[in-house]
């Protein structure tokens, strides 16, 4: 059963943290009750809400709110060195790495400190330092908006691109992202993952803490380099870092 809100605040769903409101706001924390809001809805356009990073509230929200905070963390299967680990769409993104990362997993340290949601990651397809998301991207999951029909989107069908996807040009709006898996290391059982450290100044950073690479290490290279960056939006509202050149 799902709770319909009235007048409430997103100050807290934001991390500019504005003070805006939504007309009619709804959570949901599991996909039998997504489908339920979806389908409540159906004859009106919903305004989806992830992690509220890369986004400026101008105005109140007239549009329905549904709140996907969706958790939990599975790890699928494991293949020799691999490992296959998928996250609810409400997961928080650097929680989720640094899960990986206390688990021995690698492959996304590198994007440690981005704002936002597992469940958005794969629409920008987030990057930093030398690491995309499509490098471990298996599949998603999804629901169409409209009908209520549940899929799974593999790699090749994203069709990601530098900070893009499906998801922002022919399928926008079409879908809810649920759940992301992802084809990680397990550098215990391994000895010749390769560290991306060249990317930016984690070279520079790993100097001066003056401790060996690793992916831990890599881990707070970057949070220490984001964080010189950028203020923590707890403190003072920011979207995060992005950007988009074209040539």
């Amino acid at each position: 059963m799902i709770e319909i809100k009235s007048h409430f605040s997103l100050k807290e769903h934001n991390t500019f943290g504005i003070s805006a409101f939504a007309k009619a706001y709804t959570s949901v924390s599991t996909i039998q009750q997504l489908r339920e809001a979806l389908a409540y809805y159906h004859n009106e356009e919903v305004f989806l809400l992830g992690g509220g990073s890369n986004m400026l509230l101008l105005n109140n929200i007239e549009r329905p709110v549904v709140h996907v905070n969706i958790k939990g963390i599975d790890l699928l299967k494991q293949e020799n060195q691999h490992v296959y680990v998928t996250a609810m769409a409400g997961e928080n993104w650097h929680d989720f790495v640094i899960f990986c990362i206390e688990n021995n997993w690698a492959g996304i340290e590198n994007m440690a400190l981005i704002p936002g949601n597992v469940g958005t990651s794969p629409i920008q397809n987030i990057g930093a330092y030398g690491v995309e998301l499509k490098d471990t991207f298996v599949s998603c999951n999804v629901i169409n908006i409209k009908t209520g029909d549940v899929k799974t989107l593999h790699l090749e069908d994203c069709k990601f691109g530098y900070r893009d996807s499906i998801f922002k040009n022919e399928e926008l709006g079409k879908y809810v992202i649920t759940s992301v898996t992802f084809k990680l290391i397990d550098i215990l059982k391994t000895n010749d993952y390769q560290l991306k450290t060249s990317y930016g100044a984690i070279l520079d950073e790993l100097e001066n803490l003056q401790i060996e690479p690793s992916i831990q290490s890599v881990a707070q290279a970057v949070i220490n380099i984001r964080s010189s960056k950028l203020p923590d939006p707890k403190v003072i509202g920011n979207s995060g870092s992005f950007q988009k050149s074209y040539y």
